[in-house]
């Protein structure tokens, strides 16, 4: 077996008996551990072992350091697998603490006194709470909670119940599953374990389902937007996340204080594709809303703010408003009415598409508005600072991809300056998207603005080339509708029939050689769905998106088309942006007065690109760059 340290880091399970022999043999002493992880293993794991000892549960399996999907870089402590008395799979997800004391601060919702240097941490067992329910969402197998039983626990075996008392009290779930060193604590743990798990069972079976099973989807950001309002603990953030949650909360409990010595804060959250920006916006909206706090989200995405409307549970009623009625248009902030009131806290989703300045009226403000605007620099931004104390922008600057798209980070601090509130910038870097391959966003990142580099297949995510559109649309869609897309970028004429009354009424846009295909409708048309219910409506597969309805979605697959207005260029050894093949004419018209608008088409395709959960599949118009494709991606290495 080794020592506890090759125990420690193995990715593999053990038996707990065969983890209580190796302590009982093969304890080396202290000073044989490095500092950091390990010398807190040599702590509590015999402690663990101990009362998992005493409960009988031997022929049980531990799994430590276990990393659930969707928990980014962060790892459960140990993972306790076994049968339950009725028989079925049953997972005990465990978070060791060496704590000696610590307090619950119940306004600002974290842990303080433990003398951890941590600025905001989570209590104990919402931290293993979180880890069970990332099982529970992302793995196959683990889904039905009648089959299947995952619960949390957190033992902080140094503690005493008195010196955690405040941990324990700290709501029902909270009290019920936190346990101390003491021997009240152990005798409560005992029992827990005991009230799980059968000692009489074998737990290899268990083992296996988990060790076993594979990354599979949960539910998808809209259809867990509406429990997200009413039951946030089902749909946990990762403890990245939740950093960045509990400072933003933290600084709206600041802004409301009258003692506070700066009550205005702009906070941006920068992240790429799948890092969960708008998974922390949700949060953030129904935590505030129901705290009764005066909160709203907005984003200049028309297909993302329908989709989200239409998701938030409409039964659910914060301070006489309707959920639905939180979720905004950021066009929406332009009454100075409403800066004389502001709400507390203004969330704003891909804040890279915020517009210079707002249109009002029509499609342009009339000279003489647009001149006071300009001369007096109120813009977009400035508007919505302005409605709120606390502005959260959450922002992709590489997803700028519209002629409209403006506002960046510098310009965010700037507002902040220029209005007086804090500045602050966080940075999400965990991958959530892309069966959470880091390396498949840089592959993206090479292949459209650098040397493209080759990919590998990983286990959770695929790539494929096809010869055919026809091909594209097999491997995509492949009879699953309502899980894949088809994508293209902005090549063909998007026609908009006034009063279409079948669907035969509505042109093939796309033709690529006797292969015909509808942008997604304008309007719904024969039980077509029309853009804003594009991405999740099943008849949507039907038609192909673009970087108008795509941005902010997410899918199992998706078929990339890449057009003409990207092609390989081998005398450039780089992906070459081609505008006079681009049909999007404002961003055309603003090629001409800003070439560097020509990055904003390579936008598209890394917004495009980066969709899929599981697998992409592209095509490209062009020969050479089909070519090149199939020359990196997966190549035969003989």
């Amino acid at each position: 077996m080794g020592t506890i340290q090759d125990f420690y880091k193995s990715t593999r399970p053990n038996t707990v008996g065969a983890l209580i022999s190796l302590l009982r043999g093969n304890t080396p002493p202290q000073d044989r551990w490095d500092r950091g992880e390990p010398a807190s293993w040599a702590a509590s794991l015999p402690a663990l072992a101990d009362e998992l000892h005493s409960a009988g549960l031997d022929s049980s399996w531990v799994a430590l350091e276990y990393s659930p999907h969707q928990a980014g870089r962060r790892r459960a402590d140990a993972v306790l697998m076994g049968a339950g008395r009725d028989g079925r799979p049953c997972y005990l997800v465990v978070e060791l603490k060496q704590w000696a004391q610590a307090s619950w601060d119940v306004a600002r919702e974290q842990v303080t006194g433990t003398g951890a240097g941590y600025e905001t941490p989570r209590h104990p067992f919402d931290q293993a709470f979180a880890y069970a329910q990332f099982i529970r969402n992302y793995t196959s197998g683990m889904h039905d909670e009648d089959q299947v039983t995952i619960a949390a626990a957190a033992f902080l075996h140094n503690a005493t119940e008195g010196s955690i008392e405040t941990l324990r009290t700290a709501g029902h779930d909270r009290s019920a599953g936190t346990f101390s060193g003491d021997s009240t604590g152990r005798r409560r743990f005992r029992e827990r374990l005991h009230a799980l798990l059968d000692p009489g069972r074998d737990g290899t079976a268990a083992k296996d389902r988990l060790m076993e099973a594979h990354y599979q989807q949960g539910p998808a950001l809209l259809d867990a937007a509406a429990r997200i309002f009413s039951d946030p603990d089902r749909y946990p953030l990762t403890d990245q996340q939740y950093e960045i949650f509990a400072h933003i909360q933290n600084a709206v409990s600041d802004a409301m204080s009258v003692s506070a010595d700066r009550n205005q804060a702009v906070i941006v959250v920068k992240g790429g594709p799948g890092t969960g920006k708008t998974w922390i916006a949700m949060h953030l909206l129904g935590a505030n809303a129901h705290a009764h706090r005066q909160v709203a989200y907005a984003t200049n995405s028309g297909s993302l703010r329908s989709a989200l409307q239409k998701s938030a549970n409409f039964r659910s009623i914060f301070d006489g408003r309707p959920a639905h009625e939180l979720i905004t248009s950021a066009r929406t902030y332009w009454d100075n009415a409403r800066w004389h009131n502001p709400l507390d806290l203004l969330i704003v989703d891909e804040a890279q598409r915020l517009e210079e300045y707002t249109v009002r009226r029509a499609q342009n403000n009339p000279r003489e508005l647009q001149e006071r605007l300009e001369a007096q620099q109120i813009t977009q931004i400035f508007e919505l600072k302005k409605s709120a104390k606390v502005l959260v922008l959450f922002i992709d600057e590489d997803q700028a991809a519209t002629y409209r798209d403006h506002v960046t980070i510098d310009e965010a601090e700037r507002v902040a300056h220029r209005t007086g509130a804090t500045f602050e910038i966080f940075e999400l870097n965990e991958q959530h998207r892309s069966g959470g391959s880091e390396a498949y966003e840089a592959w993206v990142d090479a292949l459209l603005g650098g040397t493209p580099t080759v990919w590998h297949d990983e286990d959770n995510f695929t790539v494929r080339v096809a010869e055919s559109p026809q091909e594209l649309e097999r491997l995509t869609i492949d009879g699953d509708a309502g899980s894949a897309r088809l994508l293209a970028g902005f090549c063909w004429e998007w026609s908009t029939p006034q009063f279409p009354v079948t669907i035969e009424d509505v042109p093939h846009d796309i033709s690529i050689d006797g292969w015909h295909k509808r942008w997604n409708l304008r309007q719904p048309v024969d039980g077509f769905p029309r853009d804003t219910a594009w991405a999740h409506n099943p008849r949507g597969a039907e038609q192909v998106g673009s970087i108008f309805t795509a941005q902010g979605f997410e899918f199992d697959r998706c078929g990339v088309i890449i057009g003409p207005d990207l092609v390989w260029s081998a005398e450039a050894e780089r992906m070459t942006v081609d505008m006079g093949a681009s049909r999007y004419k404002k961003l055309v018209s603003l090629h001409r007065r800003d070439p560097a608008a020509a990055d904003r088409v390579r936008n598209q395709y890394r917004v495009l690109l980066t969709r899929a959960m599981q697998g992409v599949v592209l095509y490209s118009t062009d020969p050479d760059t089909r070519e090149m494709l199939e020359s990196i991606v997966n190549p035969f290495e003989g």
